[in-house]
């Protein structure tokens, strides 16, 4: 009868729904899109839409009665605030809302502890939710001031399933409130915030149950009432764990409409704070997890295909056939990493007027592999062979780039949307007696074919990257 795990991922634009059986192999699986709305620069969900996305993608699985508990990933560094029986007190703001200008940011940093990197691992980011808590009159207008606050998208929708308050480690670790090493709420930064400490989730490793599944909640999922429901962990640490990239020294690239590079390390040798983001491991407190998360991956190719008028496949596939390209700087958005600059435009180099629709994708393609390999060498991540997983990687040249521009065999598991589901899995799998899922069996290995030519443009592409933030300063 429990034959099944269930993994639910609300991620920032769709939720996903996998059923893996007790070997680790997935059996099933559903997804349902989640709207995002806002204006200028606030970025907003509606919380209950997560739950109806949960329903809907449930809708697609067979043989729930056989599902014998439910465990959960999502986006992370999100203010969510639900009065104590789980109604929303306001929409969720996202971690992209960027509605504090930088002279906003930075008076309000001014608020907090001289030593507040320290204390969280972090130096202080316009993204913490610790900057949106000091100014909730702004974000949660006509708040009694009394209502339960979350983190993570998945701890709505585990709330709405047990009626607790939780977050894991990894997702606390977004807020400016944790103190990593002593790996609970800092009361000093709790205190700065404004918030009272009762009003925060109950901090649980990611393979800890948070309750049981209630009735309600049960009916109306199509599962059965009183399984358990594992805390689980935000993306950042579900993707790691998937991509087998939580044992130190490992390695992983994440393309997604955004994307990350991240390793996990020992604590005591990670050393925060450092120029990228540091958070905890969802279960082992003496590791960390260094991401440096970039603005613009898929998203630069949604913005081609945009003006081009022509569908991304087919973009993709005339890229096959161009030989010469552009270089191309992948700003579109300004960036986060492996430089914080807001201001940073975009560009092609080098174009000419024979230059049509495919070379240019074959540019926007090199350029997301350039920024990948400029995010590696600046956090000074280890030089493993590296994994790359995410939609955003289903281009087989963007592999063989990405190969070629970083000099090394690089990995691709052919289910890659679906290794946080996986990552989550191997974190509870040991709870529930299921097998253990060591390695991605049918991943690809990708070998260099043009690492020399890609070494040229890539100091061509450093070389524009300096120039282009230069120039944004005297465009401003």
């Amino acid at each position: 009868m429990d034959d099944h795990l269930l993994i639910l991922d609300v991620g920032s634009s769709a939720l996903k729904a996998v059923m893996f059986d007790r070997s680790g192999a997935v059996v099933a699986a559903g997804s349902a899109a989640i709207a995002t709305r806002g204006a200028g620069r606030s970025v907003e969900q509606d919380v209950g839409d997560w739950w109806q996305a949960a329903r809907s993608a449930l809708d697609a699985l067979p043989a729930r009665e056989t599902i014998g508990a439910v465990a959960l990933t999502g986006s992370m560094q999100n203010l969510i605030a639900l009065a104590e029986d789980g109604t929303p007190a306001g929409p969720a703001i996202l971690y992209s809302d960027r509605r504090l200008d930088a002279d906003e940011v930075a008076a309000l940093g001014a608020k907090l502890p001289a030593d507040y990197a320290a204390r969280t691992g972090n130096k202080l980011d316009p993204a913490h939710t610790i900057l949106k808590l000091l100014r909730l009159d702004r974000y949660l207008p006509g708040s009694a001031g009394s209502e339960r606050l979350l983190f993570g998208a998945k701890d709505a929708v585990i709330q709405r399933m047990t009626g607790r308050f939780v977050v894991d480690p990894t997702t606390a670790t977004t807020t400016g409130l944790f103190n990593i090493r002593d790996g609970g709420w800092d009361a000093d930064l709790v205190a700065a915030s404004g918030v009272a400490a009762e009003r925060l989730p109950d901090i649980l490793p990611a393979n800890a149950v948070a309750g049981e599944l209630g009735a309600a909640a049960a009916a109306e999922l199509g599962l059965r009432a009183g399984i358990p429901v594992y805390n689980g962990a935000g993306d950042g640490a579900a993707a790691t764990w998937g991509a087998f990239a939580d044992r130190p020294a490992s390695a992983y690239v994440y393309l997604g409409t955004t994307g990350w590079v991240a390793a996990t390390m020992a604590l005591r040798e990670a050393n925060p704070p450092r120029d990228i983001y540091t958070l905890a491991d969802p279960i082992h407190a003496d590791r960390a997890i260094l991401i440096s998360p970039f603005l613009n991956a898929g998203s630069a190719l949604e913005w081609l295909s945009g003006v081009t008028a022509l569908p991304v496949e087919t973009l993709l596939e005339q890229a096959e056939t161009e030989h010469s390209a552009p270089l191309f700087l992948p700003y579109l958005a300004g960036e986060r990493a492996p430089f914080d600059d807001q201001a940073v435009r975009g560009a092609f180099l080098g174009l000419d007027r024979n230059h049509r629709p495919g070379a240019l994708c074959r540019s926007v393609l090199e350029g997301i592999a350039f920024a990948v390999r400029h995010n590696l060498e600046m956090a000074g991540l280890p030089p493993s062979p590296l994994t790359v997983i995410g939609g955003g990687a289903k281009s087989p040249l963007l592999r063989q780039m990405l190969a070629d521009s970083l000099s090394r065999a690089v990995s691709w598991p052919p289910a890659s949307r679906e290794v946080p589901a996986l990552g989550v899995y191997r974190m509870v799998a040991p709870e529930l007696g299921f097998a253990p899922v060591e390695q991605h069996l049918e991943a690809e290995t990708i070998t260099p074919h043009h690492a020399e030519r890609a070494e040229r443009r890539y100091r061509a592409y450093l070389d524009a990257a300096e120039f282009a933030r230069g120039l944004s300063q005297a465009l401003s």
